[in-house]
């Protein structure tokens, strides 16, 4: 860093703005004002709790040029979560730190710390930080000690526009599931949900256009999730509902506006579909009104018991789910994902299946065992015929649009959990039916065979991009996994959950993350290179001694 400008830490938080909302005791509709004292630095910080319904602040920065911008915040046994930006900043951005626990290499007497996380690389003339709760789903505690900015070279700075307008490291595909709106600001919860991908790796972004008939944008297809009877089941579905119906009174459908929002980061927008969720257990608040409508086209178990799955082998699902895969190409998205690590089968012993397979092989295939090889490859049949007609729809799609939309599928673990399901992601890399695949972990822990993944897309045009797991990780050990797939020649990485409560408000574990598609550059990182991380002992609070038996001890 510049020796001529030192670091400056805003430490002191009783000059945000309006005072009127500050208090040095709790009190409703405020921020509580404590002072303490830390390794190396001592201030007044900002503390609110989950039902406290604090208003928005303002802190004046009162610096001009490029800083590296750092949060220090305070937490004790809940994660303390806050929604910070720029004045100039489109919208706020979500960060929460995560609780301390006895395992954390820093755990100093308890919760006696302060726990430091990078943002971001701005120019900061002219801008203040506005500071928010991040209430938007639910109730969260908030605790901001300090601001800490880093002034930047001119050198540094020049790096880092260089490295921003980089595309050769735009290797990272992120999955959302879309739940995350809010009835009074919908549209600025989607551009949340997208705005954490500026200035990363992330070239895609998969988000979830529903499951089963239910969709969560505005369907002539589908359903769409605006059922006010079943808003109060769910924690998530009544924000999404909410907003879902807000956005309908104002003429906006969620899908158009996210892949506005994601085209204006230059990150691509697919359609991702939960293949098997048709309907949930009870009390649930999703499901499918098709599924009851046609009982006639469910899976059928081997005994001949209707299962809690539509088939695929029925003509009036396939036709469905062709027509809504296309409804969402000619909203303007990228491409369609099927997320087939999602309510797996979607075949199984129906009439069709049985006709066809004696058909061909003069045996009712409930007399083979499951894995006959005949079986599997009759299956697979099947289910390559319908990728076939669906990469025959988004074609016709891309040729009246004069552009190219994309198919892709996330599969399980190893080809022969995906035979076992008619999942021939061989033949479909071999034939072009998908552009990549993303082999997926089943139950987020069973080791995945990436070699006979990359085996079996060399010498086609389909990519292969490993599922990342578990969703949280050490910068570290980010960094060590993604280095373990590259040398195992994979295209990039993906990141199921990548929303904010997840993986990317986390900022001290996305700082990394989000540059992992540094393929050539991250062997010679350090561990600790990204993010700038590090923890604060503290002496007092509030008055109170911390350092020796302060008084989380007694916990």
């Amino acid at each position: 860093m510049a020796e001529e400008r030192p670091t400056i830490y805003l430490a002191d938080l009783t000059g945000c703005e309006p005072a009127a909302a500050l208090s040095s005791t709790p009190r409703q509709n405020c921020w509580q004002t404590v002072p303490y004292e830390a390794e190396g630095l001592s201030g007044t910080m900002l503390l609110a709790d989950a039902n406290c319904t604090a208003p928005a602040l303002t802190l004046p920065l009162n610096v001009q040029g490029w800083h590296a911008v750092h949060l220090g915040v305070w937490t004790d046994w809940t994660d303390s979560s806050i929604r910070v930006k720029l004045s100039g900043d489109a919208c706020f951005t979500p960060a929460i730190t995560a609780r301390p626990t006895p395992t954390d290499p820093e755990w100093h007497s308890g919760f006696a710390t302060l726990r430091e996380a990078f943002w971001t690389f701005a120019d900061l003339s002219g801008q203040d930080l506005l500071i928010e709760k991040m209430d938007r789903w639910e109730g969260r505690r908030a605790g901001l000690a300090y601001v800490k900015l880093e002034p930047l070279s001119e050198a540094e700075v020049a790096a880092i526009k260089q490295d921003r307008a980089r595309t050769d490291t735009k290797r990272l595909i992120a999955y959302d599931d879309a739940w995350r709106l809010d009835p009074d600001t919908p549209e600025e919860a989607l551009q949340e949900g997208v705005e954490h991908y500026r200035h990363s790796d992330f070239q895609k972004l998969l988000w979830c256009i529903g499951s089963g008939s239910e969709t969560y944008f505005f369907s002539d297809v589908g359903e769409p999730s605006v059922r006010a009877e079943w808003d109060f089941l769910e924690s998530f579905g009544r924000p999404m509902m909410g907003g879902m119906r807000t956005m309908q009174a104002r003429g906006l459908d969620p899908l158009t506006k996210v892949i506005e929002y994601a085209h204006d980061l230059d990150l691509e927008l697919h359609g991702m579909y939960l293949v098997g969720g048709w309907v949930y257990p009870p009390n649930h608040g999703f499901e499918s009104r098709f599924y009851y409508q046609h009982p006639q086209w469910r899976c059928v178990s081997r005994s001949g018991r209707p299962v809690t799955r539509m088939s695929y082998a029925f003509e009036g699902v396939r036709n469905f789910l062709l027509a809504l895969f296309r409804e969402v190409a000619e909203r303007g998205a990228d491409g369609v994902n099927l997320g087939f690590v999602r309510g797996l089968p979607c075949l199984l012993y129906e009439q069709p299946m049985i006709d066809g397979f004696q058909q061909r092989h003069g045996q009712d295939p409930r007399d083979l065992p499951e894995d006959d090889p005949r079986w599997l490859r009759f299956k697979a049949g099947v289910m390559t015929d319908f990728m076939r007609a669906l990469r025959n729809e988004l074609n016709q799609v891309g040729e009246q649009q004069g552009r190219s939309v994309q198919l892709s599928a996330y599969v399980l673990n190893d080809e022969a959990r995906n035979m076992a399901h008619g999942l021939d992601a061989a033949t479909w890399a071999q034939e072009g039916l998908v552009d990549f695949i993303i082999p997926y972990p089943l139950y987020d822990v069973m080791e995945m065979d990436i070699p006979a993944y990359v085996r079996m897309t060399r010498g086609t045009q389909c990519k292969v991009y490993p599922e990342v797991m578990p969703r949280r990780q050490s910068p570290a050990e980010y960094r060590q996994k993604a280095l373990e797939f590259y040398a195992q020649d994979v295209d990039g990485l993906a990141f199921w959950d990548a929303n904010t409560t997840s993986r990317s408000g986390f900022k001290n574990e996305w700082s990394m993350v989000r540059r992992l598609g540094h393929k050539d550059e991250l062997a010679g990182w350090a561990p600790d290179e990204w993010p700038s991380y590090r923890v604060l002992p503290m002496y007092s609070m509030g008055g109170l001694v911390m350092d020796e038996a302060n008084a989380y001890e007694a916990a």
